[in-house]
C-alpha cells in the first residue's frame, strides 16, 4: 500500500515522461511513425544517441523536448578540435532550432 502511494504521489509531480531513443537496430522503424506512436503515448521528452537527419526532421514541429547526445566515434574528434566541435553543432544542433524545428534542450 505505501509504495503504491507514493508512486502515484511522485507521479502528480512529473511534468511529462521521456524515453531514450536509439538509432542502431536490425529493422529501424520509420521516425515519423515513432514520433507518432511518443505523442499518442502522452511521452513528450526524448533522448537522442545521435543527431540523425531523419529522426531530427521527424521530430521537427512535434513540440517534444529533445535531448541530442554525441556519438561515442565522435567523441576524440570533437575533443581533440575546438573546430570540429564547432562544425558539428552548426550541423546537427543550430541547424534544428528554428521556428517549428526541433525543442532542443
Amino acid at each position: 500500500g505505501t509504495v503504491v502511494m507514493t508512486v502515484l504521489t511522485l507521479a502528480s509531480f512529473v511534468e511529462g515522461f521521456g524515453v531514450n531513443w536509439g538509432n542502431i537496430a536490425s529493422h529501424p522503424l520509420n521516425p515519423d511513425i515513432v514520433v507518432r506512436m511518443l505523442k499518442e503515448n502522452k511521452i513528450n521528452k526524448v533522448k537522442l544517441f545521435d543527431a540523425d537527419s531523419w529522426t531530427m526532421n521527424a521530430l521537427a514541429g512535434s513540440g517534444m523536448e529533445v535531448m541530442v547526445g554525441i556519438p561515442n566515434n565522435l567523441l576524440e574528434t570533437l575533443a581533440d578540435d575546438y573546430g570540429n566541435a564547432i562544425d558539428w553543432v552548426k550541423e546537427n544542433i543550430t541547424a534544428y532550432m528554428r521556428k517549428d524545428g526541433v525543442n532542443i534542450k
